[in-house]
């Protein structure tokens, strides 16, 4: 028996045999090498080529002159007329649209390098690039089916996974989840809270288990127990502190308190249904989709959802939004032209149609809140409504009962925090995704665990906004479910708070005692708005909520 430790992402603690998958050192698979539908794959090159280009071009830091230089370089290689033409031609003689980039991009860096001697210095780090945008081109639904199926239960153990690749495998045997890699703020993490598996991240060496041996998973500790005696794996599965009661008693909360939901777990359906869906986050319940859902099929998933939710608690649902790591293993087509050309969210107007109304559709008879992410122009604020009204149009016409539909975006990004009091005129809900904003107030470094003064000041300017329109705010994110930060939500107007079903329990007694204690009521509070956009110093952001606690 030994013990390796690493990252608790997800509380519990949990017993099974591993199962180890490794990826195999392969430098090129079979369908890598070659392709049956050249035309196919030339599509793909030129979309993801000019998608990478624009993605770096938009990430450039302009106090960082060496850094826009290197970025700007790279994206202009990458779409440099005559290494397009190149890469086509290969592919139209057979190669897979990754081979034709590696051979064409990899070969052709050296010449480039000679005429730039300036990036010399730089030259690890635009190859470095160059594989990273080469890797996007790469089949992985050729990977993803690699995956076993699940029989019987185990600790799953790899050196990283998506939320696709989890999705795609019967969950309910998965007792546990131990990587080598992971990120702490990443989507995977958001999915294994909500359906209760253990997991812990950052495990050296993890995958040097031989898969079948016995493993006692403690994520309560951050300890992966290998090979341990059965009278451990007794005394701890024992201490298990299982959530099972609920909170019936309403009559203290004056806030909606809903749940995060992504990868539904069956488990929580009656959880759901008491306290509704605070926001489903619609993407992940089609990430292991192998082809583009129908409208049809959309309704299968919503409908079940919905519509055993009691009268008095929210529907709310948000669109997709299939960015960073939340990749599906269909392809999703995107606009080309048009106010949703890259739209953050990485989808297009065909499916979001779809989607908008398999979710009016689903909610038939009750009150639905459409939620738009990643809105970061007026232009598509105002395309994403038009849709919406189509959509609501369409459905009359064709005699299709429907929703009553309230509109919401969420407040994600920069733009959007400066974009609030426009946006905040055509919804009648905005909520903060503290979890995106966490990362771009502390880019380019690591994302900050802190509640940080540029944090604070974005969530105040878009707590104003919805104050001077009169919109209701909502909080989201990892930040949400932080207790001490209530009195502080609570005196920007906050009335609408979305947290994990994990984490409602303990949400909800100290907005009870909060509530008995001081008898807080929401109300937006000029002075500390005004004492926040006035902080610089973490410390002194620290006494403003120490103040309030």
């Amino acid at each position: 028996m030994y013990t390796l430790s690493g990252l608790s992402i997800s509380a519990g603690i949990s017993s099974a045999p591993a199962l180890v998958i490794a990826k195999e050192n392969k430098e090129y698979t079979q369908d890598e090498l070659f392709t049956y539908d050249p035309d196919i794959e030339s599509d793909t090159y030129l979309k993801k080529s000019s998608l990478f280009a624009q993605k770096l071009r938009q990430i450039v830091n302009p106090n960082k002159d060496c850094v826009r230089d290197l970025l700007g370089a790279a994206a202009g290689f990458l779409t440099s007329q005559d290494n397009k033409n190149s890469v086509l031609k290969l592919i139209q003689s057979g190669c897979s649209a990754s081979m034709a980039a590696r051979s064409v991009l990899l070969s052709n860096l050296e010449e480039f390098y000679k005429h730039n001697t300036d990036l010399q210095a730089d030259k690890s780090e635009l190859t470095s690039l160059m594989n990273e945008f080469i890797h996007t081109l790469g089949h992985e639904s050729g990977e993803i089916t690699q995956l076993p199926k699940l029989t019987k239960d185990v600790i799953l153990i790899t050196k990283d996974l998506s939320p696709a690749q989890l999705l795609s495998l019967d969950t309910n045997h998965i007792k546990g989840v131990v990587l080598e890699g992971g990120r702490d703020s990443g989507h995977l993490s958001v999915v294994l809270r909500e359906l209760g598996i253990p997991a812990i991240y950052s495990v050296f060496d993890a995958t040097t288990i031989k898969s079948g041996t016995k493993i006692l998973l403690d994520a309560n500790s951050a300890a992966v127990i290998v090979d341990p005696s059965d009278d451990i794996c007794q005394s701890l599965m024992g201490k298990q502190d299982l959530f099972c009661d609920n909170i019936n008693d309403e009559s203290l909360l004056n806030i909606t308190i809903g749940c995060a939901v992504g990868a539904n777990n069956q488990d929580c359906n009656g959880f759901i249904a008491t306290h509704g869906l605070g926001l489903l986050r619609s993407e992940f319940l089609f990430l292991s989709s192998t082809t583009e859902p129908t409208e049809e099929e959309m309704i299968e998933k919503f409908y079940p959802l919905f519509s055993n939710i009691s009268k008095n608690a929210p529907i709310t649902a948000r669109t997709f939004d299939f960015a960073d790591d939340k990749k599906p293993l269909f392809t999703v087509r995107t606009d080309d032209t048009g106010p949703l050309e890259g739209y953050g969210a990485c989808v297009g107007t065909e499916l979001l149609k779809k989607e908008i109304r398999a979710l009016l559709r689903a909610s038939s008879g009750q009150k639905i809140t459409i939620v738009f992410p990643l809105v970061t122009k007026i232009s598509e604020k105002d395309y994403l409504l038009s849709l919406a009204k189509e959509c609501q149009k369409e459905l009359t016409e064709q005699k299709i009962p429907f929703g009553k539909l309230d509109i919401s975006f969420m407040i994600e990004t920069p733009a959007a925090v400066l974009l609030a009091p426009a946006i905040a005129k055509d919804c009648s809900m905005m909520i903060i995704g503290t979890s995106s904003l966490a990362e771009y107030a502390s880019a380019p470094c690591p994302p900050d665990n802190a509640f940080t003064p540029v944090l604070a000041k974005m969530i105040v300017m878009a707590a104003k906004a919805a104050h001077d329109t009169n919109v209701t705010l909502g909080i989201a994110g990892r930040f949400a479910s932080r207790t001490e930060l209530l009195p502080f939500f609570y005196k920007l107007g906050v009335t609408y708070l979305v947290v994990g079903t994990y984490n409602i329990k303990k949400v909800k007694t100290q907005v009870e005692r909060l509530n008995l204690e001081k008898d807080l009521n929401p109300k937006f509070d000029e002075v500390l708005y005004n004492d926040v956009m006035n902080t610089y110093s973490g410390n002194v952001l620290s006494d403003i909520m120490n103040k309030l606690n």
